[in-house]
């Protein structure tokens, strides 16, 4: 059926008698034409009644129209709604269109400053017949249908911008936004996926969602997103959790809650509920008698939960109901407070790495379009300005600019990026304006791998959790056996509340704490630990194992010795030699031109023409003909060398450098050797590893033994492997395992794979472009060996942390078990105790988080420092 057909309307036909009242009426004759007559009646009665069709249209409020139907507007999601909605929509004076299916109506509401008049009456009237087609921007965004509910038979769209969207607006003031949403009610998925999608946004502060009343409150910087840019957003998560399906309502908490209100009116104020004080009290202990059942008779073993079940059994059984409602309340409020301390951790973790743009620039022609980040593709060019997060990772194809990039290397001062440098996502300009061709996008970015790998890091169970609840189920049977001597000297009183005292409440909410907050302070000084148990074990290493090219030394070497002949100077030579490598960005090729930039000589200009790059270069530089590349080459161009040259060849190859050749027209005019360059941290690295306990230091390398053997002598190493294929480095890492060592094996992270699966932990310097491939445990985001004590600190400070939780919660359950045998403590005292412990461990495990604060604040005071400087 189209709305032609429903709303016959004809504009040329159509027959205007003007009202002296505002007020009018619409009423259709026997022909299709509709005309407009003053009205004096009552409000709810100005309709219209089209007889073809039966369509009654109303006027309820000067704001809004009604259109009525029995079969039109009986399903809102129909094909009908939907020309309805799209075609109303073409109208910019419409804000939302309302379709009522328990009403068969549909209600349109204009902005509060328009007063509906005949114009406005005869456009909706013209969109709702004529053919014209509707634009794509007015067009209707695709409804999750798998959220239909039975009972939901309305839809309401609502105009933002340039978007329609059934998010409705519920409170709204500068930078804060109250959402509503029919399809996020009781479903705790959709609610996750919202989060999700705001967690990373760039510009979004706080955020929180409410399963009961299907709310999202949203705290933003209008500076950097917009309204309309989250209603964008939110549709997008709920079409990505369209299949969510219901969830049930958590009344855990609550019932807790409402038994211990009812518990303490009961025995102070109406004695007369004491029944219904029990009943609610057994109904909220539920969860801790299946919580038994399970440890008992499926893991057929006795835990904390069991003598959580017999506290509760004697609290009913000697009337003690308001001492139990503590303790169900208490293990209530740990539980979710254990969901909460996770989901919330995670996030901080996630938060490290910065955010995302949601929405970037696009450059189309020469024109920047506003587009949302999930359509851009490879090649696609963007534009980033100062102030706004990179949102992709690319290359720089025009342009300068200051980068932020602590969030992903953990390094201060801000990088200088220029035409041909790479940008990653989630970093921030400072300073300038680029062009950026974009590499890799949304999924693929590294700052989305590194997400994926945190939300897994985030999501490992603490070793030291696990102990802990070991430890805690050993201490049942002896907690028992006290308690039992207890009951038999001092009372039931006194020995349920030693049952009480269990260690593992305490525990299971500080471990993780503890856990996530570690790995937030790494992650905050650019260490990416991919595998939470390698933080754990770090404390453990006893010895470290470095492979030498690119760990120890730099992948790109230094220019060392100029030889000369022929009269040539040394500047000469490697004036030459850097206009031929000028073309070329490889190791050796960036080293001369360092090398010769540091004589502030002007760079020469090649004859193009006579370029040639084969197994060397061949350049033609002011007339002469300059070769450059190994003493094969030179042979190979029938260049003599001279006798001194091969001596000087095996001094460097002992030394386990190498030298590049420079011939000038037919003779050797120069050779220039090429020496590995050491890390200049590495020094004080070898030191701090020995301060902090390391018992054995070892290098592995493929080089020749003796350039091995000197630098493991400079660096004070225990031993050195050399002229070692990488397929047989993980050899030696099992043999130094077979000596009873714990091995931490530090390598680039691609030829050294097979090592670092075999070591107790595994570190890779190669920093955010391996995300990908990288098999490391630990990823060091920029490539400093300074990171490798920070780690080492880190883990340190993880078993410190853990064992004062621990001592935290031992303390007062100890004391209240002497209490009860000396000093006539009973269950209520245990309750008292019990969390004391509880809490100063939570507020323990929170104690990393004091640091990442001090971090980040020295970051910010930096980069606004630096901001402040680059602008005057």
């Amino acid at each position: 059926m189209s709305l032609a057909q429903t709303f016959p309307f004809e504009r040329h036909s159509q027959r205007v008698k003007e009202a002296s009242s505002s007020r009018m009426k619409i009423s259709a004759s026997t022909s299709p034409v509709a005309r407009i007559h003053p009205s004096h009646g009552n409000e709810s009665e100005r309709l219209v009644e089209t007889q073809r069709r039966g369509v009654q249209i109303r006027f309820p409020g000067p704001q809004r129209i009604q259109f009525l139907n029995d079969s039109l507007f009986a399903d809102p999601r129909s094909s009908f709604a939907r020309q309805f909605f799209q075609r109303v929509f073409l109208a910019p004076e419409v804000e939302t269109v309302e379709i009522d299916a328990s009403r068969r109506r549909a209600e349109i509401s204009l902005h509060t400053d328009y007063d509906l008049t005949r114009p406005l009456v005869e456009k909706i009237s013209r969109l709702l017949v004529e053919g014209q087609p509707v634009s794509e921007k007015a067009a209707m965004p695709a409804l999750p249908e798998n959220f239909d509910d039975s009972n939901e038979k309305i839809v309401r769209l609502h105009r933002y911008g340039q978007w329609l969207s059934s998010w409705q607006v519920k409170h709204e003031i500068d930078g804060r936004i109250r959402l509503h949403h029919p399809a996020l009610r009781r479903r705790r998925e959709a609610c996750q996926a919202i989060e999700r999608e705001l967690m990373n946004t760039f510009g979004v502060d706080r955020y929180s969602t409410n399963e009961l009343t299907a709310n999202v409150l949203i705290n933003y910087d209008p500076r950097h997103i917009q309204k309309h840019q989250l209603i964008v957003l939110l549709d997008e998560a709920l079409h990505k959790a369209k299949d969510a399906p219901k969830s049930s309502i958590d009344l855990d908490l609550p019932v807790c809650m409402a038994s211990l209100g009812l518990a303490v009116s009961a025995r102070f104020f109406v004695p007369a509920l004491a029944p219904i004080s029990a009943a609610v009290f057994l109904y909220s202990v539920i969860p801790s008698f299946k919580n038994a059942y399970h440890v008992l008779f499926k893991e057929k073993r006795l835990g904390v939960d069991v003598l959580d079940a017999i506290v509760v059994l004697v609290c009913l059984g000697t009337n003690q109901v308001l001492a139990g409602t503590v303790l169900a309340s208490t293990l209530a409020i740990a539980r979710r407070l254990v969901e909460k301390t996770e989901d919330d951790s995670k996030k901080m973790l996630l938060n490290v790495f910065g955010k995302q743009p949601r929405f970037v620039w696009l450059l189309v022609d020469g024109l920047e379009v506003e587009t949302p980040l999930e359509k851009l593709r490879l090649g696609d060019t963007i534009i980033v300005h100062t102030g706004e997060s990179v949102p992709v990772d690319g290359e720089v194809v025009e342009g300068m600019a200051m980068i932020d990039q602590h969030a992903l290397t953990g390094e201060s001062a801000p990088a200088e990026k220029v035409t041909g440098n790479k940008v990653f996502a989630s970093t921030t300009l400072i300073a300038g304006k680029i062009h950026v061709r974009v590499t890799s996008a949304g999924e693929e970015t590294t700052s989305a791998k590194i997400a994926r790998i945190l939300n897994d890091t985030a999501g490992y169970k603490l070793q030291s959790q696990s102990q802990g609840e070991i430890m805690a189920d050993k201490a049942v049977v002896p907690t028992l056996a006290l308690g039992a001597l207890s009951l038999a000297t001092t009372g039931v009183n006194s020995a349920t509340a030693i049952v009480n005292c269990d260690l593992g409440t305490g525990i299971r909410v500080a471990a993780p704490i503890g856990m996530l907050t570690s790995l937030t302070l790494c992650a905050e000084h650019g260490i990416l630990v991919k595998d939470g148990r390698a933080l754990e074990q770090m404390r453990d290493v006893d010895t470290f194992l470095f492979d030498k090219t690119g760990t120890l030394t730099r992948e790109r070497p230094e220019v060392g010795r100029v030889f000369t002949f022929e009269g040539y100077s040394e500047a000469q030579i490697l004036q030459w030699a850097a206009a031929a490598e000028n073309k070329f960005s490889h190791p050796i090729a960036k080293a001369i031109i360092d090398k010769f930039q540091s004589l502030d000589l002007p760079m020469l200009e090649i004859d193009d023409s006579k370029y040639e790059v084969g197994y060397g270069i061949i350049v033609e530089v002011d007339g002469h003909k300059i070769r450059v590349g190994s003493a094969r080459f030179m042979k190979h161009e029938g260049i003599p060398l001279p006798d001194v040259i091969d001596h000087e060849m095996e001094s460097v190859h002992h030394e386990g450098n190498s030298m590049i050749m420079v011939s000038v027209d037919d003779a050797l005019g120069g050779a220039i050797e090429m020496c590995a360059s050491n890390r200049p941290e590495v020094e004080e690295v070898i030191k701090g590893l020995r301060a902090r306990g390391a018992k054995h230091l070892a290098i592995i390398s493929g080089d020749h033994e003796q350039p091995t053997k000197r630098l493991a002598e400079k660096l004070g190493m225990d031993r050195y492997f050399a002229e070692v294929l990488p397929q047989d480095k993980a050899k030696y890492v099992e043999l130094l395992q077979k000596e009873g060592r714990k091995v931490c094996f530090i390598g680039d992270g691609v030829n050294d794979s097979i090592a670092l699966k075999k070591a107790n932990v595994s570190v890779s310097l190669r920093g955010a472009s391996s995300i990908a491939t990288d098999t490391a445990q630990v990823v060091f985001m920029e490539e400093s060996l300074i990171k490798l004590l920070q780690l080492r600190d880190v883990s340190t400070e993880l078993q410190r942390n853990i064992n004062v939780s621990w001592a935290l919660i031992l303390v007062p359950n100890l004391i209240c078990i002497g209490g009860a045998f000396f000093a006539g403590f009973g269950v209520m005292h245990s309750m008292v105790f019990n969390q004391i412990g509880g809490l100063l461990a939570l507020g323990n495990g929170l104690m990393p988080l004091r640091k990442v604060a001090k971090i980040r604040a020295e970051k910010e005071k930096l980069a606004q420092f630096l901001i402040t400087h680059t602008s005057a």
